[in-house]
């Protein structure tokens, strides 16, 4: 069984799809299961990152990739646990800049809408729900941010809503 040092831990983000399902394959083929995850995480991180992807159907990306190929078994050892988490930070420090980079669009689109004398009422009720696509309808942290991004996110919209 391969370890997870055999290969690069973190994979890297932005290559075209062929690329990450060449490597998923090999991995396949040489049963090394920490490649998969990884490529995986590749995968899907870069899917979620296309521009004209909705939030809804990043969100669906970031959430998948965290439940099927950040996880390990419970009685794993320390560093392929430490493997499986840094995963995890890569999904959720990518997920929370696409998610800020989309909440400064909007931020700045109001900021910029008041200044033209669009009413803010108007405004308020865009921004209850462009925050409520990325944020969801509750108060808590989603798995898929961290508290720093979710702090950061909480903040522009309670400008807003």
């Amino acid at each position: 069984m391969a370890t997870a040092q055999q290969f690069h831990p973190l994979p890297v983000i932005g290559y075209p799809e062929a690329y990450y399902a060449k490597h998923i394959r090999q991995a396949d083929e040489q049963g090394n299961q920490y490649a998969h995850s990884a490529y995986k995480v590749g995968q899907y991180v870069t899917l979620a990152l296309n521009p004209k992807t909705p939030w809804e159907e990043k969100a669906r990306y970031f959430k998948h990739v965290l439940k099927h190929h950040c996880v390990c078994t419970p009685d794993a050892d320390e560093s392929i646990k430490d493997f499986y988490h840094k995963l995890t930070e890569l999904v959720k420090r990518h997920a929370g800049q696409e998610a800020m980079r989309l909440a400064r669009q909007e931020n700045d689109s109001y900021s910029m809408r008041v200044d033209t004398g669009t009413a803010r009422s108007e405004i308020e009720e865009e921004a209850e729900v462009f925050f409520s696509s990325v944020m969801g309808h509750t108060d808590v942290c989603p798995e898929w941010f961290t508290k720093e991004t979710w702090t950061q996110l909480k903040a522009l919209r309670d400008r807003w809503i």
